[in-house]
Formats: C-alpha cells, sequence, structure tokens
C-alpha cells in the first residue's frame, strides 16, 4: 500500500503540471472581458455632486474621463481635475499648448466649491 502511494504522487504531480502547463495566456493573465476602457464616463459618476455637475455644465452629459482626471487630496478634502484627462462629445477645448484647464474643489460644510481654476502643464 505505501509503495503505491509513492508511485501516485509523482504521477499526480505530473498531470498537474500538464493541466496548469496548457492554460491558455487569457486565463494566465484573467479575464479581457474585465478590461476597462481607459475613456470611461464612470469616473465623472463616482464623482461628488457638486464636482460633478460643474464637470457636467462644462463638458455636457457625455463625459468621459481617464484614469487620473480626478486626483484626492488631504483624506478627500480637495480633488484636483485634471483636463487633459477628459474627452467631452461637444468638442469642448480645455488646452491652450502645452498648458491645461486645472480645477481645484475643497470641501466645507459637507458642500465641493472651486476653490482655484488655472492652467498648467499637459502631464
Amino acid at each position: 500500500m505505501w509503495i503505491r502511494d509513492i508511485r501516485a504522487s509523482p504521477i499526480a504531480a505530473g498531470i498537474l503540471l500538464l493541466l496548469l502547463a496548457n492554460q491558455s495566456p487569457t486565463f494566465a493573465r484573467g479575464s479581457l472581458g474585465g478590461h476597462e476602457d481607459p475613456w470611461n464616463s464612470e469616473r465623472i459618476d463616482r464623482l461628488p455632486l457638486d464636482v460633478r455637475r460643474a464637470v457636467t455644465r462644462m463638458c455636457g452629459n457625455a463625459a468621459r474621463a481617464a484614469q487620473y482626471f480626478a486626483t484626492y487630496l488631504d483624506k478627500s478634502r480637495l480633488i484636483r481635475l485634471h483636463f487633459e484627462h477628459l474627452h467631452c462629445d461637444e468638442q469642448a477645448q480645455f488646452c491652450r499648448g502645452t498648458s491645461c484647464l486645472r480645477q481645484e474643489y475643497i470641501s466645507t460644510g459637507g458642500h465641493y466649491r472651486l476653490m482655484k481654476s488655472y492652467y498648467g502643464r499637459d502631464d
């Protein structure tokens, strides 16, 4: 009985290695179906209501943002918007040469208000 267990272990290990080696590259990387679109309207939807309304006024309802459109500072008390990472269907222009619009919103009294608007280097 003990000899049979010794022989079964290498065979089982070999079968397991063959199964793992035959997995498709998609399985190894994870599902490509869950790949997030780099320009995504959900990033706008996740903004606080006051900030989202301001972006919608500037860009319309079809606004789509890249990953670093909004950066959160000071435990989300300050939100900085980087408009080079925003696409609008209305062809709104937020950049001038290598400088793009930046806006900073600060949370006071449970609401966000525009604190500063300026043009900064496109990054």
